[in-house]
């Protein structure tokens, strides 16, 4: 017999998923409030690169794929898109509500999108690509974008060559968790995919500020830390406070930006 999930979807739906999608649903099925305070929105000068990239503009319909909190979105409307958002966590949705009233968002993943095809201009993920079951999503990904569309995926990546995050990442087994290698080239999944080409990729710095409570909230509010057992959580966490304390504020936290842009073939 089929059932359904806390989000409405078919239980046959998660048995199509694989177990890493599973998981990175479960480490973010709460604490949006902890993801919206902490992370890192994206930069003035990643935004003006993907919506060149792509072609963005005020007349574009562009579809924000597990779109989280809206840190994305956002900086998309303010350019004066039409967006539609897609989010599997019913706990990001209502942060995404509460942030973005008049923005349209669909519980939904992104193996299975509930959109005609040839619906929108462009499509953008960010900070989530690596969650999904690729060769689904990648042809859905084609099929709900009109002829030539754009797809752009994005990540804000921790800089490992600078001291303070390699620090960081010991402390915070970030090394042991990570759910894909740091720096993947994910530009050839996309092309092999036949969908998609060809891929320019293209890697921007920023650095987060940061004062030493967010510091240690950026770590709690990876999808890794929510499913450990809380005593192996709050020593992390302890150790990651304790490296803040000895630091001055603001924390400069250097980021990486991927970006991963192409468009329909």
């Amino acid at each position: 017999m089929t059932g359904t999930t806390g989000d409405g979807r078919d239980d046959d739906v998660d048995r199509v998923l694989s177990d890493k999608t599973l998981l990175g649903r479960r480490g973010f099925s709460t604490g949006s409030d902890l993801y919206e305070r902490a992370r890192p929105g994206y930069s003035d000068e990643s935004v003006a690169h993907l919506v060149g990239a792509l072609g963005i503009g005020p007349a574009s319909r562009v579809l924000d794929i597990a779109a989280g909190t809206g840190k994305l979105t956002r900086a998309l409307v303010a350019v004066g898109a039409t967006c539609v958002a897609v989010e599997p966590s019913v706990s990001m949705r209502a942060s995404f509500a509460s942030i973005l009233p008049g923005v349209a968002q669909v519980g939904a993943d992104a193996e299975f999108l509930p959109f005609a095809d040839s619906s929108f201009d462009a499509l953008t993920v960010a900070q989530a690509f690596h969650w999904f079951d690729t060769p689904e999503a990648v042809a859905e990904f084609a099929r709900v974008l009109r002829p030539g569309g754009g797809l752009a995926l994005v990540w804000n990546e921790r800089d490992e060559s600078d001291p303070l995050v390699a620090q960081l990442t010991r402390i915070s087994k970030w090394d042991l968790h990570q759910p894909y290698p740091v720096g993947r080239d994910f530009g050839t999944v996309i092309d092999a995919s036949g969908h998609f080409g060809p891929v320019t990729r293209t890697r921007l710095r920023f650095t987060q500020p940061l004062d030493r409570t967010a510091f240690v909230e950026q770590v709690a509010s990876r999808s890794y830390m929510a499913v450990l057992p809380e005593d192996r959580r709050r020593a992390i966490l302890d150790g990651v406070a304790e490296l803040a304390a000895g630091l001055d504020e603001p924390i400069g936290l250097p980021y990486l930006v991927d970006l991963f842009c192409t468009r329909v073939r």
